[in-house]
């Protein structure tokens, strides 16, 4: 099954070897891929090359490492990595669809996610290093934004 990120794309969940589990707002799916790889072809179903969207964000956002990237400019789509960017066994988060974050009360050094459709998702990630990969997101989807406005 290839899968295309869209705009009801929560996550992209690592779940065994060479495979993951694609959270959307009301269903989800297990793939036989790596979340890397879901994350390449969505770049590239979208007529980009992941190479190309890591370097354009790095321009915008000026990070070298776990750098946020474009799926699509026109919906505005961003995901970030919550380890490191080429990780086959990274998790994926989706910039537009979080409404809060803090620090796990239950697990010391877990992030708990609450996304748009209340679902709440607790991420192995102190919040300390969350809380930059959202900055760092949020700067690139404003960059986007900007870029975006000034062209109409």
């Amino acid at each position: 099954m290839n899968y295309e990120v869209n705009s009801n794309t929560l996550a992209i969940i690592p779940s065994s070897s060479g495979k993951c589990k694609v959270l959307e707002d009301k269903k989800s799916y297990n793939l036989n891929k790596t979340s890397l790889r879901v994350i390449e072809h969505s770049c590239e179903y979208f007529g980009v090359s992941f190479a190309s969207r890591v370097e354009g964000s790095k321009r915008f956002v000026k990070t070298r490492y776990k750098t946020p990237i474009v799926i699509e400019e026109s919906s505005r789509i961003v995901f970030f990595p919550v380890k490191s960017l080429r990780g086959k066994d990274t998790m994926w988060i989706s910039y537009n669809n979080i409404i809060e974050y803090y620090p796990s009360h239950v697990k010391k050094g877990y992030t708990v996610v609450r996304f748009k459709n209340g679902y709440k998702l607790e991420i192995d990630v102190s919040f300390y290093s969350f809380n930059n990969q959202y900055l760092k997101a949020a700067r690139l989807s404003s960059a986007v934004a900007d870029r975006v406005y000034r062209n109409y």
